[in-house]
């Protein structure tokens, strides 16, 4: 999956198209879903993208619409340059030499890489902002009608799963499971009843289940966020739980601010790695723990205040049992990892990332 490291992550999609989301969780989904309905079929009138390919992705991509970068993202804050951009995109589209007709500007993004040794350095990316997200998902169609890496999946109009497929490989995505995640979403909410064309799930004859579907190929560090300073969410949310099973005491608020930074730096001194004070793959691979029916305290209050997140019935008691492991097996059927029961890092990952 195409993955921003920026200060405005949020966490993405991937828990919520789990079986029985809670009646919160089926609001923030079925509103969603209903705000992109008119711009998604008026963009496949214009291109013939299946409308439930364009809501499928704008879901993960945005995490349901709560992704800072989906409505008003602010530079500077705090500071004499402060500015507040109407940026309203639902597929983080950089800003190139040609203007797109649908945007309405560009908002710099200051993005977080890291070095081998963990040290920190930063990178301004520019990002296309848009008046509403109607003119974001008509930007979408653009891209994807005028780039010839995409043209493949323009055969398959009439198959939603195997378009979506082409799409992630012709470059779109990194993730080798990036299709089956907008596949997922678009069978759990049965997306594909908005198509216009009438095209509904399933794969062309012999071509398969999307050439990616049981992938184990993963690199813990490619799908975790790289939390800094200023970042907010429910993975935000998580982290904070995590770290106060490791001796913090933070307000768990989904608030990436200063206690949050001098925890993480405690936790990297503590543990040997250099201290940033921002979240990178060698925190993450220390921090996370393995955990299995019978675990019990802190770490495990975090998994389950993550499986409610995406949408599992569990208590948050700091208990791992019976009802805790169903809900791990749910989570990994749905998202294709090896049905264990237990938590390691590839389960952890998909939760937070």
């Amino acid at each position: 999956m195409r993955w921003i490291k920026v200060a405005v992550a949020t966490a993405l999609v991937l828990g919520f198209a789990a079986i029985a989301p809670s009646p919160a969780k089926a609001s923030v989904q079925s509103e969603f879903i209903a705000k992109l309905v008119g711009p998604a079929q008026q963009n496949e009138r214009a291109t013939g993208i299946p409308a439930s390919v364009a809501i499928g992705m704008a879901a993960l991509e945005t995490g349901w619409g709560r992704s800072k970068m989906a409505s008003a993202y602010t530079v500077d804050a705090g500071l004499p340059t402060e500015k507040v951009y109407q940026v309203n995109t639902l597929f983080n589209i950089k800003c190139t030499s040609t203007v797109s007709p649908y945007q309405t500007g560009c908002v710099p993004v200051k993005t977080a890489e890291y070095k081998p040794d963990g040290t920190a350095y930063y990178i301004v990316d520019n990002f296309r902002t848009y008046k509403n997200w109607g003119d974001s998902i008509l930007d979408y169609g653009r891209l994807l009608t005028t780039a010839s890496r995409y043209a493949k999946a323009f055969d398959y109009k009439l198959y939603p799963d195997q378009f979506v497929t082409e799409v992630r490989k012709g470059g779109y995505a990194t993730d080798p499971k990036y299709a089956d995640l907008v596949i997922s979403i678009m069978k759990s909410y049965n997306l594909y009843q908005y198509n216009l064309n009438g095209a509904g799930a399933g794969f062309p004859p012999g071509m398969g289940t999307g050439g990616d579907v049981g992938s184990t190929a993963f690199t813990v560090g490619s799908d975790l966020p790289a939390y800094v300073s200023g970042s907010k969410g429910d993975g935000v949310r998580i982290l904070q739980l995590l770290l106060n099973a490791n001796g913090s005491q933070l307000d768990a608020d989904g608030i990436f601010g200063d206690q949050s930074k001098a925890a993480v730096s405690a936790f990297q001194s503590k543990n040997g790695i250099s201290a940033t004070g921002a979240m990178n793959d060698k925190t993450w691979n220390k921090l996370l723990p393995n955990l299995k029916q019978g675990s019990s305290g802190g770490s495990v209050r975090a998994l389950q205040s993550a499986l409610q997140d995406a949408g599992h019935s569990v208590s948050v008691n700091g208990s791992f049992d019976a009802t805790t492991a169903k809900a791990v097996r749910s989570f990994q059927t749905r998202h294709r990892i090896k049905v264990t029961g237990e938590v390691s890092r590839l389960t952890w990952a998909r939760l937070i990332g």
